[in-house]
């Protein structure tokens, strides 16, 4: 019992030397050892000399160190002058660095440890854009394939980052692209009901495509491929012989889509896919340092837009909600089902 007491009263003593010290910190040489080591490291830098060079590396593109000299900046110096900033320069440059999941629960710490620091806001948007691109990572980035038709676990996440960001700070200069984002993921929901609804179609599973075009026409109405579900539904009701339910959808086309019908009345689906139909032509905000980058009203729309635009397309996006539920609970077939893979979130390479 007394060696335990003094063994105990040592380790205090030790932690409590360590901390009167701001810039050490403890390293252990071996885990399993009867003997290990334990000594203090001394900081190399002074917390302005460590600020300045983590400056230099990320105006120089050299984020790895950026990173390593911010982290150590924290480290040594967690309630020093630049602590607040640097973990705001830290979330930046892991995310240019592709350390998309640092780069998230550094701007949730942030949130947690500074919820009334000025730039808060952009703790909040950084966290969203960095999960909009978790999943982009490795080789399978490269593949060629429509983010709708991916893994959409990310897109759920980012969405309600953003949602969250927009609904706390509805002025703050990051709302306008956090808004755009917003409507892109919704956009891409929709596009991923709808190619399951294709799935169907080509199996000539027609009662199981018009549900599924109806869960888009119904959960999803403020999407370019409404016009294409209610073409699905009129062609999939048609071939199930329900002639009078085909025929409201066609009104419904030939009101609104005229070209998706042809002249004897057919539903002409090759037509509701145009090249890019089902992409967001926009230019999204480039993420940039907190103190420097702006997103502003401008660069965050894509155009020009004025002030009131902005203004709508902000409060236009806090009425987007994603459905939580499916359609139907039909299964694929094991064999056939679309592969789940996560072949990355980022969004689509400007055309």
């Amino acid at each position: 019992m007394r060696a335990m007491i003094k063994v105990t009263s040592l380790s205090l003593l030790t932690v409590t030397m360590i901390g009167l010290n701001g810039c050490q910190s403890l390293k252990s040489k071996s885990l399993f050892g009867k003997k290990d080591e334990v000594k203090a490291v001394k900081a190399e830098n002074s917390e302005q000399g460590y600020y300045n060079e983590a400056q230099n590396n990320l105006s120089k593109g050299n984020y790895a160190k950026a990173t390593a000299n911010l982290n150590d900046l924290r480290t040594f110096y967690p309630v020093g002058e630049y602590s607040e900033q640097a973990l705001l320069d830290l979330m930046y440059s892991q995310y240019q660095h592709g350390d998309y999941l640092d780069a998230v629960a550094s701007s949730e710490k942030f949130i947690q440890l500074y919820p009334t620091n000025p730039q808060v806001s952009y703790a909040y948007y950084v966290r969203g854009v960095a999960n909009m691109q978790t999943a982009s990572s490795g080789v399978l980035k490269y593949a060629k394939l429509n983010p709708a038709h991916r893994d959409t676990g990310y897109y759920k996440l980012a969405f309600s980052n953003f949602q969250e960001l927009i609904a706390k700070y509805p002025s703050s200069q990051y709302a306008p692209d956090a808004a755009q984002r917003m409507r892109y993921i919704y956009n891409q929901f929709a596009e991923s009901e709808m190619q399951v609804a294709r799935w169907y179609i080509k199996r000539k599973a027609y009662l199981a495509s018009a549900n599924r075009a109806k869960w888009v026409f119904q959960h999803y109405p403020q999407t370019p491929v409404v016009p294409e579900a209610i073409a699905t539904m009129a062609y999939s009701y048609d071939k199930l012989g329900m002639t009078d339910t085909a025929n409201q959808y066609k009104q419904l086309l030939k009101i609104n889509y005229p070209d998706l019908l042809s002249n004897d009345g057919n539903v002409l689906l090759e037509n509701t896919r145009s090249a890019g139909d089902w992409l967001n032509k926009l230019s999204f905000g480039v993420l940039g340092k907190s103190e420097k980058t702006q997103v502003n009203d401008s660069n965050a729309t894509g155009n020009t837009a004025t002030k009131p635009q902005v203004i709508q397309s902000v409060q236009q996006a806090m009425q987007l909600q994603l459905a939580t539920t499916q359609a139907e609970n039909e299964q694929l077939p094991e064999m056939a089902q679309p592969r789940k893979v996560n072949l990355g979130l980022g969004l689509p390479e400007e055309q």
